[in-house]
């Protein structure tokens, strides 16, 4: 699912808010502006893709592009968290390599950051003040916010440095900007009969070359990043509608009740009439 971010001031593209995560698993979504997320106080825990960290106060979460994620708070000690959102051409317009925190592939790509403790405190006081900034409105306080934005992917790209060179960085960017009108196809026509070889042929793409781009910008093979999307739209309508479980699983693109069934169970971890009685919303 796109989440469409939008921004108070179109000429200063940059949200940063407090939120908390429902106690409820929501459904995966994805964007394709940057995202940082701090963990102010509560436990949880944050989805990415089949990827699952657990969360306490003090972490900090970096989102790939395009990369599906969503957070849970612990029912009994909810978390509350502050999230930037900005657009990548931000940093386009002032120096391109510090884009590279957010695309590299997820090979290299971890969300929680880990490394040097005195960074990783620097950025917990950043994120903080910038959520100050954005919340008083003080005189200048856009000029604020763009260069405590900059000084933050400064310190993401320091720290990403020795893990990922610059041809390879170059490299990944090049693959991206390749295969996004491919995963775009496939966010609007998972819910038909798809195949590697059919999406090659559409692209004019080799099926092996395809079939690398994909993993690589989703972390998932392609059979296994189209059954996600697929029971993602599964699981939004076991709990908003009443139409019935057949109904839903060819609604979704399967092709036979057995498919959908083996494939839930193993993405969700229990039968589609269990997940809507968790879930459903009268």
């Amino acid at each position: 699912m796109i989440l469409p971010i939008t921004y108070d001031d179109k000429e200063l593209p940059i949200d940063i808010f407090k939120w908390t995560p429902s106690a409820s698993l929501e459904s995966q979504h994805h964007h394709h502006s940057f995202e940082m997320g701090l963990c102010l106080s509560g436990r949880g825990s944050f989805y990415f893709g089949q990827t699952v960290y657990t969360v306490a106060p003090g972490d900090i979460f970096i989102v790939n592009v395009l990369e599906s994620h969503i957070a849970q708070s612990d029912p009994d000690d909810p978390c509350e968290f502050v999230f930037l959102n900005f657009d990548s051409e931000l940093l386009a317009k002032e120096e391109p390599e510090l884009m590279v925190p957010f695309r590299y592939y997820p090979f290299h790509f971890r969300n929680r950051l880990q490394g040097d403790a005195r960074l990783i405190e620097q950025l917990r006081c950043k994120l903080e003040y910038m959520y100050a900034e954005k919340l008083e409105k003080a005189p200048s306080y856009k000029t604020a916010l763009k260069s405590l934005l900059l000084s933050i992917c400064v310190d993401l790209f320091r720290m990403s440095k020795e893990e990922v060179s610059r041809s390879s960085w170059l490299d990944g960017m090049r693959n991206y900007e390749h295969i996004r009108p491919i995963l775009h196809y496939i966010e609007q026509h998972y819910q038909r009969d798809l195949d590697l070889t059919q999406l090659a042929q559409l692209f004019h793409i080799s099926q092996s070359h395809l079939s690398r781009l994909i993993l690589e910008a989703t972390g998932r093979k392609f059979k296994s990043h189209l059954i996600t999307l697929r029971i993602q739209h599964a699981k939004r309508l076991l709990a908003l509608t009443a139409s019935s479980v057949t109904e839903i699983s060819y609604e979704c693109g399967f092709q036979s009740m057995a498919t959908f069934y083996r494939n839930f169970k193993e993405y969700v971890m229990m039968t589609p009439e269990n997940y809507r009685r968790l879930v459903f919303v009268t």
